[in-house]
């Protein structure tokens, strides 16, 4: 019989400190890596810090768990700028490419890694039990 595939590392869009803990204990001792995402655009909303700090806090309560942090910033080279200057490790941004290019040269200055935004993914607002659903995604 054929082992279930667990994948933790599968990314998981966050709304909240509720949805990162609950991706984060789905993963506890089935996976060493969680990938955590913003939502589309969410450097605009509510800002570089508030992503910096959900990620800051869940890593103080996972301590064995490898947390990756994905702030998104939509198509805003500001708000990808805030999110470097914040001191967030990962974001997202589709920009021009003139934009795009000079973000990446300032991100790489900065040792932060620039991602594409994965087409499969869970997004924690359509889930009534955040926890569940993530230990479905991962194939727990």
């Amino acid at each position: 019989m054929a082992q279930k595939k667990i994948n933790t590392a599968r990314p998981v869009v966050i709304h909240g400190i509720y949805h990162a803990r609950a991706s984060c204990r789905a993963a506890l001792g089935n996976g060493q890596l969680v990938s955590i995402w913003s939502a589309f655009g969410a450097s605009s909303y509510m800002g570089p810090r508030w992503f910096f700090e959900i990620i800051r806090l869940v890593r103080s309560e996972f301590p064995n768990l490898k947390i990756l942090g994905i702030l998104d910033c939509g198509d805003q080279p500001g708000d990808a700028l805030a999110a470097i200057e914040t001191g967030v490790e990962a974001l997202a941004l589709t920009a021009k490419p003139a934009a795009l290019r000079s973000i990446r040269e300032i991100a790489d200055q900065a040792n932060v890694n620039l991602h594409r935004r994965p087409s499969h993914k869970l997004d924690l607002a359509k889930c009534l039990d955040a926890e569940a659903c993530c230990k479905r995604w991962f194939g727990i």
